[in-house]
C-alpha cells in the first residue's frame, strides 16, 4: 500500500468517526477518542464513556444506522491506572486467560497465576477489566475472576 492508499484510508476513517460522532450527538452521547472500524457492516468502537448508561445508549444508537448489524463494543468506562488497585486471581484453581479484547471470542495472549496479584489498568463497559500481571503480560480478563486484596 502507496502513501497515497495510506492518506485516503484515513481520511475515510477520519469521515466514519465524524459521521457516527454526529449520530452519538443526536442521541446525547459524547464519546472521548472514538475510534470506529466498519468491517462489512461489524461496527467495532472504542473510545471513553462516563458510565455504564451512556456506553448502552451509545450502542443502541449505533446499532439503529443502515447498513450496520453488529456494534463490538470496546469502549472503556475508567481508567483506574492512578488508583494502584491490586486484585489477586480468584479462578477456581487453574490459572487466568488473559485476551486481546474484552470478550471470550478474543485470543489468549496469556495467563495470570491462580491466586497471583494483578494490577487493574481500566474497567470496561461489559464487566470486563484491562489488566497487568507482575510479569508485564497485559490484556483484558472477566471482572468475575478476580477478587480485592
Amino acid at each position: 500500500m502507496g502513501l497515497f492508499d495510506e492518506v485516503n484510508k484515513a481520511v475515510v476513517n477520519q469521515q466514519q468517526v465524524n459521521d457516527y460522532t454526529a449520530v452519538l450527538q443526536k442521541s446525547g452521547v459524547s464519546i472521548q477518542n472514538l475510534k470506529v472500524v466498519n468491517t462489512n457492516g461489524k461496527l467495532t468502537i472504542s473510545g471513553a464513556v462516563t458510565d455504564t448508561g451512556t456506553a448502552e445508549k451509545a450502542v443502541a444508537a449505533l446499532k439503529s444506522q443502515p447498513g450496520i448489524s453488529e456494534v463490538v463494543n470496546l469502549l472503556e468506562i475508567e481508567d483506574l491506572t492512578a488508583k494502584n488497585i491490586r486484585m489477586i486471581v480468584a479462578t477456581q484453581e487453574s490459572n487466568l486467560n488473559i485476551r486481546n479484547g474484552p470478550g471470550t471470542t478474543f485470543e489468549i495472549v496469556g495467563k495470570a497465576a491462580h491466586n497471583s496479584s494483578v494490577q487493574l489498568i481500566k474497567r470496561m463497559y461489559n464487566d470486563w477489566y484491562y489488566i497487568k500481571t507482575d510479569s508485564g503480560i497485559e490484556g483484558f480478563c472477566a471482572k468475575n475472576f478476580l477478587k480485592e486484596t
